[in-house]
């Protein structure tokens, strides 16, 4: 048997230079895609941690003088245009009631040539005419304006009719009477209502503009808050990583988001505490006050009516009955003044209405008096008890309730104002003094951090 080279047997598979190629292939990198973002060296690292830290130090910062700014534009504009609007509202109604109480108790026989009571009218209408000025300025909405135009077109009609139904009464014409209901309906059915509705939409801005100052700041707390925990969580790996437990610049840091956190909550704190008190003793007793007065001056008109139209009119003696149980109850101890005696707790204020509440119940008594002696045709005798100045007297009793409630009007009203204003000067310094704690914590944070990082080059 033949022997076969080595070098002629078949191939048994193919030769390599004829296999194909297979390209190289690195290996699966086992690290999440988040993990493959992270920064591998120190320095990029602690660069990294500085320019988060100073993004939430700026943001904070931001975020607590956004807040404060625009918290202490509410409380300006509680105090300026919704306030001045507020009270002036509430001013010229009580003006109005004055001044229709004072003129219909001119008419009394006798008394057209009492000093004081024209001066009452003169006074009230005079006091009306700068509430309509105040109103005009300040109206916002093409509803207000158009209100205020009314009744600045409809006051001088009022004052017309008045001084009409003044010279006819002069002459002993009963014409004047006539003219004297007209003023009053006018004012009753025309004026007062439109007061009536400034008066409830600014008492309601007032309680928005509240809701508004005194809302928890949870934006700049939880902006603040966070960058306390970035700073918290960059200096624990500042200390791994440089084997350094503190790091002043940081640590400086830290510091300053700290009181910029702390005045935020505390100057927050203080002006909600002073506008909360605003209300208590101001927005709240004077709307209320304001109400009370306004129905002691109708129920003095309505009283005064009763009498000039000698007994031909029983709808002015029915709405004094309904204003007087308004006022004090029907068991003369309770009503809206007795509701106040109770409710308020500040001394001064308690004084005053309790003083109303005692002058309302002396004119109720002295008015039942006044009523049955003209009934009983001592006619004089009761128009006597409604304009007199004895103790006994209605119109002494009168008196004592209008005074007490004016000056109750004007302390509420000067609590609102000294809370409000109290109440932005617990802002005051917030805008500067945020701005520069955070620049301070930013210029902090970035030298600590910066003398950490110069160490690796």
């Amino acid at each position: 048997m033949t022997a076969v080279p080595t070098s002629a047997a078949p191939a048994t598979g193919p030769s390599p230079s004829a296999m194909p190629t297979i390209p190289h292939q690195r290996p699966a990198d086992p690290r999440s895609p988040l993990s493959r973002l992270r920064p591998r060296t120190t320095p990029a690292r602690l660069t990294a941690y500085l320019a988060v830290s100073l993004i939430l130090i700026v943001t904070a910062g931001a975020i607590a003088l956004t807040d404060s700014l625009n918290r202490g534009t509410v409380i300006d504009e509680a105090s300026g245009q919704r306030g001045r609007m507020a009270i002036a509202a509430f001013e010229m109604y009580r003006a109005l009631s004055d001044a229709d109480s004072a003129a219909a108790s001119a008419f009394l026989p006798g008394m057209s040539s009492e000093t004081d009571l024209s001066t009452a009218y003169e006074s009230g209408v005079s006091r009306a005419s700068t509430a309509v000025i105040t109103l005009a300025d300040e109206a916002t909405t093409p509803e207000q304006v158009d209100m205020v135009a009314r009744l600045s077109a409809t006051l001088p009609v009022y004052t017309g009719l008045i001084e009409t139904a003044r010279t006819y009464h002069r002459q002993g014409l009963p014409l004047g009477l006539a003219y004297l209901r007209n003023a009053s309906a006018l004012v009753r059915e025309d004026m007062l209502p439109i007061i009536n509705e400034l008066q409830a939409e600014a008492t309601s801005d007032l309680y928005d503009a509240k809701s508004q100052a005194t809302a928890f700041p949870w934006l700049a707390t939880l902006a603040a808050l966070t960058a306390l925990g970035a700073l918290g969580y960059s200096q624990y790996h500042l200390s791994r990583r440089t084997k350094r437990v503190v790091n002043p610049g940081m640590a400086v840091a830290t510091v300053v988001v700290i009181a910029l956190t702390g005045w935020l909550l505390v100057s927050w704190g203080s002006a909600s505490s002073h506008i909360d008190a605003g209300h208590r003793t101001g927005t709240e007793p004077l709307e209320a006050l304001s109400n009370a007065h306004i129905g002691a001056q109708q129920a003095r008109s309505n009283e005064a009516m009763t009498l000039i139209a000698q007994g031909t009119n029983t709808d002015y003696e029915a709405e004094f009955a309904t204003i007087m149980t308004n006022l004090i109850g029907e068991d003369h101890e309770s009503g809206l003044l007795g509701e106040m005696a109770v409710r308020y707790e500040d001394p001064q204020l308690k004084a005053f209405v309790e003083d109303a509440m005692s002058a309302a119940q002396d004119w109720q008594s002295a008015h039942v008096t006044l009523r049955q002696l003209d009934d009983n045709g001592e006619y004089a005798q009761a128009v006597a008890s409604a304009v007199g100045r004895d103790s006994g007297q209605a119109g002494e009793a009168f008196d004592r309730l209008n005074a007490a409630l004016t000056q109750a009007n004007e302390l509420a009203a000067q609590k609102f104002n000294d809370e409000t204003v109290a109440a932005g000067n617990a802002l005051g310094l917030t805008g500067v003094g945020f701005a520069a704690l955070t620049v301070t914590g930013m210029f902090a944070a970035a030298v600590g951090v910066q003398r950490r990082i110069s160490e690796y080059r």
